[in-house]
This record gives C-alpha cells, sequence and structure tokens, in this order.
C-alpha cells in the first residue's frame, strides 16, 4: 500500500509548515499560537493514521498531501498579510480532513454506516406512530419529513448539514417514542383502557390489545435506535465534512 507512506510524507509537510508559522510576523501571536496547534493536531493525526491504514486510497491520499503542500507554500508574509482569513480556513480545513480521514483509511466508516441504520430504522416506527395517534401527530411528521430526508441524504454523502439537521430531527421522534411507550404500558395493564379503545375502532378486545402493543414496541424501537443513531453521530461527527 502506498497511502501509509503518502500521510507521512503529508504529517512531515504540516510539520514544515508550523516551523514556517513561527516566523510569521503577519500573523498575530495569538492566531499564530491557534494556528500552530491546529497544525500539530492535524499531522498527529495523519501520522497515527498512517500507523493503522486498513484501506488503501492513494488517490485521496494524494489529495492531502496536495493541500499540504498548497498551505506550506501559503504560508508567507505577503499571503497572509494581504488574506489572513483565507489562510485562517485553510487551516481549519487541513485539520478537518485529518479527523475524517480514519473513515476513509479505515473500517471506521462501519460506524458512520451503523448510526446511519439506525437514524433510518427508527424514524420509521415514529410515522407509523404519528399515523397511529391522530392529524395532530401526523402534521407534526409531515412538516419534519423534509428535513428528515435531507438529514438522510446529507449523512449518506457524509455532509455536516445532515448531521445536524438529524440533531435537530431526532427530539421529537424520540418525545413520541417516551409518549408511546408510557401509554403503552398504561393502556396494557388498564382494562377501561383497552375497552375504550377497542369502542372506538369498533374492533375486539384482543385486537385492542394488540394495537397498543404494536404501539408500546414501535415506541421501544423508536427510542432504542434514535438514542444510538444520536450518540453514534455525535462520536462520529469528525467524520462529517
Amino acid at each position: 500500500m502506498k497511502s501509509p507512506e503518502i500521510l507521512r510524507q503529508t504529517a512531515e509537510v504540516l510539520g514544515e509548515t508550523q516551523e514556517k508559522v513561527n516566523s510569521l510576523s503577519s500573523l498575530p501571536d495569538k492566531k499564530k499560537i491557534k494556528v500552530i496547534n491546529k497544525l500539530e493536531e492535524a499531522k498527529k493525526n495523519f501520522l497515527e493514521l498512517s500507523e493503522s491504514v486498513t484501506i488503501d486510497n492513494e488517490e485521496l491520499a494524494n489529495f492531502f498531501y496536495k493541500r499540504a503542500v498548497r498551505l506550506k507554500n501559503m504560508t508567507k508574509e505577503k499571503t497572509v498579510g494581504e488574506d489572513t482569513k483565507s489562510y485562517l480556513r485553510e487551516v481549519e480545513l487541513m485539520l478537518k480532513y485529518s479527523r475524517s480521514a480514519p473513515y476513509d483509511f479505515t473500517e471506521r466508516i462501519m460506524e458512520v454506516n451503523k448510526a446511519y441504520k439506525a437514524y433510518l430504522f427508527g424514524m420509521v416506527p415514529f410515522f407509523i406512530l404519528a399515523g397511529i395517534f391522530g392529524p395532530a401527530y401526523a402534521l407534526t411528521a409531515l412538516i419534519l419529513i423534509v428535513p428528515v430526508l435531507l438529514s438522510m441524504l446529507s449523512i449518506r454523502k457524509r455532509g455536516s448539514l445532515g448531521v445536524m439537521l438529524a440533531f435537530a430531527a431526532i427530539p421529537v421522534p424520540l418525545v413520541m417514542a417516551g409518549f408511546s411507550v408510557r401509554y403503552g404500558i398504561y393502556a396494557i395493564n388498564n382494562p377501561e383502557e383497552l375497552a375504550r379503545i377497542a369502542e372506538a375502532l369498533g374492533k375486539s378486545l384482543s385486537f385492542a390489545q394488540g394495537v397498543v402493543a404494536l404501539v408500546l414496541v414501535l415506541g421501544l424501537i423508536s427510542m432504542g435506535l434514535l438514542s444510538y443513531a444520536a450518540y453514534a453521530l455525535y462520536k462520529n461527527r469528525h467524520a462529517f465534512l
């Protein structure tokens, strides 16, 4: 595999860039320290990754190396002095690349895939429950369907927007899941409530028990999957750019 060596070279270039940043007079001391720290982290990330590569991705490794060289070439008094903001953005982007790289060169991408599936399959029970509980809940589900779909598409492409949309969307389904579990436990242990449900549906008592059991199970599934999805997405947030 060629990727490990290219990643080591990328780390070396970032180390050389640090030395150049130290000598800059056009960058205020506070910003200089921040840049050096970010470059140090990026260098460390690429160096550690070079020792644990399991997926050879020479094309991406070369991309990172070229971006590191580009950043090194930008680290000049004139360039930094004339457009400090652009230079700082490049440093930040290099750091983001170093944090996301493990998901392209190791099996860690499987963690992101699991989080995506948990989010997808955790949302399905929510939409079913929203339909069961009536128009008000169904309307809430309709309002959420667009951000949920957009978040799923973005997460598949490892976009940071998808994670932000997911975090914004997950609380409502979690509340619905909690409500469903609570109501399911209450109804299944309350014969009067079961009789009321059976009467409202025009069905038998056993059918009402089945509906309540379905609500309880869907609530538990949604709560479990979405809780895991939120945890896993946050834990692997650096995978998204």
